[in-house]
């Protein structure tokens, strides 16, 4: 009794941690499309990202190692964690936000919300794990709203949609590479540990190509700095670290239903912030996408 008494409040205290991780991941394309409109670039505004977080996970990783365990891991997987953090948090990053000058953030993150199906394909082809009965029909379904969007798009803002949501579909596969390689590593030195080291070694990459290119954020317009930090700390440190307290208190596939609830934020505060439309394509394609990613899941 004692054990499904106390595994009712982890749970609502787990799900309660992954829907803001959630919402507030689900915010960053619509600071990144204001941060376009006040000068930024996809490398100044992850400067800006970094500058705010990488302090954090710097202090945090420190902190994380007063106990011998985690120094133990760090020795061990330390190079591995930051070389995949890289991959993840910097490379993907930069496809992704490279991709919001182009497209609406409503089909970004559809967009990269289709990242199940590349981990899907990955492990079909490279692990040789043969996916269940109703993969593939879930997968189109997902493609087919996709689709939908862009078509509406490419009629309403222009050609440059189809350079946007290649960017954004590369994140997604770059992505799902990430979500597959560090799963080993994430069991091994614990969420924690492995953010604070991936998202730092990101963070000092962004910051040292933003100096090779010569980029000073003191000059940069005041309203894009606010953002910037927002993103920094809003966007990126505090759902990273909601998300790993899902985690521990949540199995993946309950953590993975409340992240369905992703594209239907950035659909509100895309409509109400930046007016971007909310047609029946949006609808419709909001649904295929949603429906086939939780069929995704569920085969797992």
């Amino acid at each position: 009794m004692e054990n499904s008494e106390t595994s009712y409040p982890n749970i609502n205290q787990g799900i309660f941690f992954a829907l803001i991780g959630t919402a507030l991941f689900s915010i960053k394309p619509v600071f990144i499309k204001l941060a376009y409109q006040f000068g930024g670039d996809a490398v100044s505004i992850m400067a800006l990202r970094a500058f705010s977080s990488v302090p954090i996970y710097i202090i945090m990783m420190f902190w994380l190692l007063r106990k011998t365990e985690n120094r133990t891991n760090f020795k061990r997987y330390g190079l591995a964690a930051s070389a995949v953090g890289i991959l993840g948090y910097y490379l993907a990053s930069y496809l992704d936000i490279a991709a919001m000058a182009y497209i609406s953030a409503q089909l970004e993150r559809l967009l990269i919300f289709l990242f199940p199906s590349f981990v899907v394909l990955i492990s079909w082809i490279v692990l040789k794990q043969t996916p269940v009965k109703g993969t593939f029909k879930a997968i189109f379904l997902g493609y087919i709203g996709v689709a939908l969007i862009v078509f509406h798009d490419m009629n309403n803002i222009g050609n440059n949609i189809l350079l946007g949501s290649g960017l954004a579909v590369a994140s997604a596969f770059i992505f799902a590479c990430y979500l597959i390689m560090s799963k080993k590593l994430i069991s091994q030195m614990g969420s924690q540990l492995f953010t604070c080291i991936g998202m730092g070694s990101a963070g000092i990459v962004i910051l040292i190509q933003s100096q090779w290119q010569g980029i000073n954020v003191i000059t940069l317009d005041p309203q894009l700095i606010g953002l910037g930090i927002a993103l920094g700390i809003f966007c990126t440190v505090l759902p990273s670290f909601f998300v790993a307290a899902a985690m521990q208190k949540l199995t993946p596939s309950q953590l993975s239903l409340t992240s369905n609830v992703g594209p239907a934020i950035t659909a509100v505060f895309a409509i109400t912030i930046l007016s971007e439309p909310f047609t029946w394509f949006h609808a419709i394609g909001m649904v295929f996408v949603v429906y086939s990613v939780v069929s995704m899941k569920k085969r797992e």
